[in-house]
């Protein structure tokens, strides 16, 4: 299978998150597949999964998004600038009918990013 060098790969990102931002969201889709399929050994095309994610919410797949954010999140530790992936997690939950789940989801996301738990 190809190897990605890492200019390849930052320039699909881009391109797959200006489709994504143009409503293009097959194209974007595939693009994200295909890095995501392309990933190095040593861990998974995050930024693919994470778009992933994104389009499976759009779609109103909860599960899907889940399954992507997983394979983002896991095994580390998030950062404020990554906090976004705990509103997309409650987004999923939400769309799951998982509630509680989803509220806890994002109290984390409002303490990530310095908000007050509503």
């Amino acid at each position: 299978m190809a190897r990605l060098n890492e200019q390849q790969r930052r320039t699909l990102h881009v391109l797959a998150y200006m489709m994504l931002r143009m409503g293009q969201e097959a194209r974007a889709g595939r693009i994200y597949a295909a890095l995501a399929a392309l990933a190095p050994e040593q861990g998974p095309d995050r930024l693919a999964l994470e778009g992933l994610a994104a389009l499976a919410i759009s779609r109103g797949n909860g599960a899907k998004a889940l399954e992507y954010l997983r394979g983002a999140m896991g095994g580390r530790v998030l950062s404020s600038r990554q906090a976004v992936l705990h509103l997309m997690k409650a987004q999923a939950l939400w769309l799951e009918g998982r509630r509680e789940e989803a509220r806890a989801a994002l109290d984390e996301y409002l303490f990530l990013v310095g908000g007050k738990n509503a």
